[in-house]
């Protein structure tokens, strides 16, 4: 069970916490003939409940183990790398692209809404970001 909660929150601590809190609430219930399979489903369920309550960036930071330190607020994300992203939606993304990208980058729409407001499909939207993340990423690195 800590194993499952150590591989799913990059963090052991939490991890034992969670088994932790599984285990109090079987005694505190006292119910018996608990599987291994409801233990593990709990433990899941529990990790999934805690990343939720997490804020964006300490997902972003859990999930590539960056330490708070390394990044700082007013250095993340670069402003020239900003720039530089933006520059590259501008010369070589179609324009069909480039809308779908601010879409739902700069006015925060969701996949269905980009779709009904465009008259495209959903596959079309992901499609076209798809696309357009594989030209940033090649030409970023």
């Amino acid at each position: 069970m800590l194993a499952l909660a150590v591989r799913l929150l990059h963090n052991e601590e939490a991890a034992r916490d969670i088994v932790h809190d599984i285990f109090a609430s079987i005694l505190s219930e006292q119910l018996k003939n608990v599987t291994p399979a409801y233990l593990l489903t709990g433990v899941r369920l529990a990790c999934l409940k805690y990343i939720r309550s997490l804020s964006i960036k300490e997902r972003i930071n859990r999930l590539y183990a960056v330490e708070l330190h390394e990044i700082e607020d007013e250095e993340w994300p670069d402003d020239e790398v900003v720039v530089k992203i933006n520059e590259l939606i501008e010369t070589l993304l179609p324009e069909k692209t480039k809308k779908i990208v601010r879409l739902r980058f700069n006015s925060q729409m969701k996949y269905k809404e980009i779709a009904e407001t465009l008259s495209i499909s959903e596959v079309a939207v992901y499609k076209h970001l798809h696309h357009a993340m594989n030209v940033l990423r090649q030409n970023l690195n």
